[in-house]
């Protein structure tokens, strides 16, 4: 018999969360805490870029990013453009109550899945399970094709 192995548990995976209101950026973040998930909170665009390069820059993983569109300093859209321009092959998940076709076209050029507000908790998880799911480099609608 060999000398004890004490098991490391896995990490619950990471999703930074950037929503400018404070009640619906807590709601949030508490379901996805209520199902394992390690939430960091951003108020944001600013915020969020800030949270993404101090843990990857700790060579740290972040697993999703669920970001609202229309915030102060930085949007949503303009947080995936820079994402995406860094290399920075993370799922997005963004939230609108403003969708449009332009907006709807520019998050998928760049990967995201647009969910519009008000979100339910159930659609929400869903698709944070589905994006977790997701390989690296796949597109959306490859994802919708794997489904």
């Amino acid at each position: 018999m060999g000398p004890p192995t004490s098991a490391i548990p896995p990490r619950a995976p990471r999703i930074v969360l950037a929503e400018d209101d404070s009640s619906l950026r807590d709601l949030l973040a508490s379901a996805l805490e209520y199902e394992g998930y390690d939430v960091v909170r951003a108020s944001t665009g600013n915020e969020l870029i800030d949270h993404v390069r101090r843990i990857a820059g700790g060579r740290d993983k972040v697993d999703l990013v669920v970001s609202d569109v229309r915030m102060p300093t930085l949007s949503g859209l303009a947080v995936l453009k820079l994402l995406r321009d860094a290399e920075f092959d993370v799922p997005v998940i963004l939230i609108t109550a403003f969708s449009d076709v332009w907006t709807r076209r520019e998050a998928g050029e760049y990967g995201a899945i647009l969910l519009d507000k008000p979100v339910s908790l159930r659609t929400l998880r869903g698709e944070v399970a589905k994006a977790l799911r997701r390989p690296p480099g796949a597109s959306v609608e490859s994802a919708k094709l794997s489904e």
